[in-house]
């Protein structure tokens, strides 16, 4: 296609859900929550589409489901109990832990960075770009995020799964063996007791998808 004076024209982009537009168009709804007051609860009770289309082109994108009960990290206001029943929200936002108890959606507000849960109680732990500011505040955010792996490997009993950008660059090496697949910004590690029967690309069985809307 050719503009003005002959110029071609850059071909026309499809926006998707993983498109940088729609994930920034979903970062602003949630700051927008949490301004508070009456527009945070429109937000709250009108986005939960916009909520569960980013959930699920991000478990499309990693080609993964969670039957069983997921433990979501830094879930937000939503969480993936717009797709999931069995889910359990963690977010430190006490906005966020409100609106989801108002969903009925099961939720604790705490330190995403520590956590009380037993050993191996959730099937899957997963965290969608969860923020960095909580691990730089406690100095050595490597250290930091090296802890919160270990925690999130001891919560889960068969996977942990992690989204981010930033995080996904400074994961500790020697927890290598346990990966089962990687992409270029989310993580799928086993959570089963043997590290050692788990390298990457070792796992033989298959990855059940996203359920359908």
């Amino acid at each position: 296609m050719r503009g003005m004076a002959g110029q071609r024209l850059p071909p026309r982009q499809r926006l998707t859900l993983s498109s940088p537009a729609f994930v920034s168009i979903s970062t602003f709804f949630r700051r927008l929550f949490q301004i508070g007051g009456v527009l945070g609860l429109w937000i709250c009770k009108n986005c939960r589409l916009a909520a569960e289309l980013r959930f699920r082109s991000y478990l499309e994108e990693i080609g993964i489901g969670l039957e069983g009960s997921p433990l979501d990290i830094a879930c937000g206001p939503f969480s993936l109990g717009c797709i999931y029943e069995d889910v359990h929200g963690h977010d430190n936002s006490p906005r966020a832990i409100s609106c989801l108890k108002e969903k009925r959606i099961s939720a604790r507000l705490g330190d995403i960075t520590r956590f009380d849960y037993p050993s191996k109680s959730f099937r899957y732990v997963v965290t969608f770009n969860p923020p960095m500011k909580p691990f730089r505040q406690r100095g050595d955010h490597r250290e930091g995020i090296k802890r919160f792996l270990e925690e999130l490997l001891r919560i889960a009993q068969e996977r942990v799964i992690i989204r981010s950008d930033p995080i996904i660059p400074v994961l500790p090496i020697e927890y290598d063996p346990l990966i089962e697949r990687r992409g270029e910004n989310f993580i799928i590690y086993s959570a089963r007791s043997d590290p050692t029967s788990y390298g990457e690309g070792a796992g033989s069985w298959s990855i059940p998808v996203a359920p359908s809307s």
